[in-house]
């Protein structure tokens, strides 16, 4: 079976074509249903199915000193062992498309594996770096388990290191037992000729809760896929998504919380800016499933447009099968508010100073979210240089 997956990679086309599908399709004339990028999977040379990983593995992931050692949890590289052990065998999904999916279970070139001890809390972040560099393509499965009673924050940090074009497909799968909290974030600031294909897929046990931030600056083509299902009564799932499209960029992101469980809460919040010629969509969706009684979600999700030539599309959905339940959703976009920037210019303010400052404001609370101060400057700072050219 590994071989013919391994064979069916190696005749992907070079392009993607219907990825990252919306789970209930609309009308096709709104180009939501599903996307397609001119751009295939990358993958190692042929002789490298031979070769092994050795050749690429040692340059990712990069953790910080001492994070490894870690006494509140376990740090390791992904593993044949690991990822194909019964527990992360039976999360079925095939996230942004089956041919990415495939790849990242069998050609993966790196990942890791985190898992914590049982009641225990890892009081510092633990920090990920995924840095692309020499045209190596960045194929990443990565496994967290969090154990019983624990709790963990894990920053994954995705950077080129020059303006090379690169390519990344990333798949994390998150299992979450009872009593459990997670703090799952991701930076991705790749270079502006990258791919970037990024999944995820968790499941919560009772009284489980995870919070996901993800930070979304770069790459050419950005294709996010996201799935959560709340399994155990009063689990939540919370997101919180900031995004800035400038350029011919393409962003798609596709999440989906299902709630299975009784009085399970979800949260999706995104906030955005577009500039240029950026072609974005955003599909949200909202799963009660039968037996999730008094289960409540909601959704919103509001964009800067800063040029009158930006495409913008949000499909917030809410789907039920279940009477007993409370879920709400909006999507809302327009310009800068001429009224605060009128205020700023008359306080002595420049115009483009003053639009960088009310566009802060509007995402700050997403980004203040993530609990490393010297990234949440970095963040900052890559926002500042893209508007700059504003």
């Amino acid at each position: 079976m590994r071989n013919n997956m391994v064979d069916h990679i190696m005749k992907i086309e070079e392009e993607l074509n219907n990825i990252n599908p919306i789970p209930v399709r609309t009308w096709n004339w709104l180009g939501v249903n599903d996307i397609s990028i001119k751009e295939g999977l990358q993958d190692h040379r042929a002789n490298s199915i031979k070769e092994g990983l050795q050749d690429h593995r040692a340059k990712y992931p990069q953790v910080l000193p001492g994070q490894k050692d870690n006494r509140f949890a376990r740090f390791a590289a992904m593993s044949s062992k690991v990822g194909e052990s019964r527990l992360w065998s039976s999360i079925s999904y095939e996230g942004i498309g089956r041919e990415a999916s495939v790849q990242v279970l069998t050609r993966y070139n790196t990942g890791f594996y985190l898992e914590t001890k049982p009641g225990e809390k890892v009081t510092d972040p633990v920090r990920i770096s995924y840095s692309m560099e020499e045209g190596i393509p960045l194929i990443d499965n990565n496994a967290i388990l969090v154990r019983e009673g624990s709790e963990a924050t894990i920053i994954v940090d995705y950077a080129s290191m020059d303006s090379r074009k690169g390519f990344h497909n990333g798949l994390t799968r998150i299992y979450c037992e009872k009593d459990t909290t997670l703090t799952y974030v991701v930076i991705q600031k790749l270079s502006e000729e990258s791919t970037h294909l990024g999944a995820c897929a968790a499941k919560l046990e009772e009284n489980a809760k995870v919070n996901y931030v993800l930070v979304e600056l770069g790459a050419k083509y950005g294709v996010t896929n996201v799935q959560t299902d709340l399994l155990g009564k009063q689990s939540e799932a919370h997101m919180h998504t900031v995004y800035l499209g400038d350029r011919d960029r393409m962003i798609d992101m596709n999440y989906r919380i299902n709630h299975y469980g009784r009085e399970t809460k979800s949260g999706i919040e995104v906030k955005g800016i577009l500039l240029d010629r950026c072609d974005k969509i955003f599909k949200g969706t909202i799963d009660f499933r039968k037996g999730a009684v008094k289960a409540v979600g909601e959704e919103e999700e509001y964009v800067v447009l800063l040029s009158e030539e930006v495409r913008n599309r949000s499909v917030p959905i809410l789907l039920c099968t279940e009477e007993d339940v409370s879920g709400q959703h909006a999507a809302s976009a327009g310009k800068i508010d001429e009224n605060k920037l009128f205020y700023l210019m008359a306080r002595g303010f420049p115009e483009a100073e003053a639009k960088r400052l009310i566009i802060e404001a509007a995402i700050r609370p997403m980004i203040d979210r993530i609990p490393e101060e010297s990234i949440q400057r970095a963040v900052y700072e890559e926002v500042r240089r893209k508007l700059r050219n504003e």
